[in-house]
């Protein structure tokens, strides 16, 4: 499948999913078909009652939403929100973007949290969504912490299949 042609797809689904992924931080329940299968991403009955925490609904607010950046990526912000109903994880996803060939999670960790459940948990969701809905090679993941003045540090990382999101010791 082509660069073109996978957007394209992606961009499809995009909006099955945020759309989803609204009815979900909103309180209410989501049904889709038992039998789905892996050509698109989608959750199974999801219930929330009372209002989403302003973190959990705001955290990935930025991906959601999309901001015309072709390299946005807000499919993937949706599919951490359907892996993470509860929002303990994804609640730290401030933005997704594609660079290049590699898939960036940015979120709002410390650069000191590095191979933390969190970013670990992130780089394992991203790679698995690229496994299912990419299929191109292999998933090139990077989970960043909040910029500070070393930049975003990489908190979380998969560059090969041989590797299990662990950051090497930096210090």
């Amino acid at each position: 499948m082509s660069a073109r042609n996978r957007r394209r797809t992606v961009a499809a689904g995009t909006g099955v999913l945020a759309a989803g992924l609204l009815v979900v931080a909103g309180g209410a329940a989501v049904l889709l078909p038992d039998g789905e299968t892996g050509s698109k991403p989608g959750a199974h009955a999801a219930v929330r009652s009372g209002s989403p925490s302003p973190a959990a609904s705001t955290a990935v607010a930025p991906s959601v939403a999309g901001d015309g950046d072709p390299d946005a990526m807000p499919e993937v912000a949706a599919y951490f929100q359907v892996k993470d109903p509860g929002g303990e994880t994804v609640r730290h996803v401030t933005d997704v973007r594609r660079s290049g060939a590699f898939l960036r999670v940015y979120t709002d960790l410390d650069e000191g949290d590095e191979n933390t459940d969190a970013a670990i948990t992130l780089c394992e969701w991203a790679a698995e969504y690229l496994e299912r809905y990419d299929g191109e090679g292999e998933p090139i993941v990077f989970v960043h912490a909040e910029e500070s003045g070393n930049g975003h540090v990489v908190l979380a990382n998969k560059q090969s299949a041989d590797d299990d999101c662990r950051v090497g010791e930096t210090r």
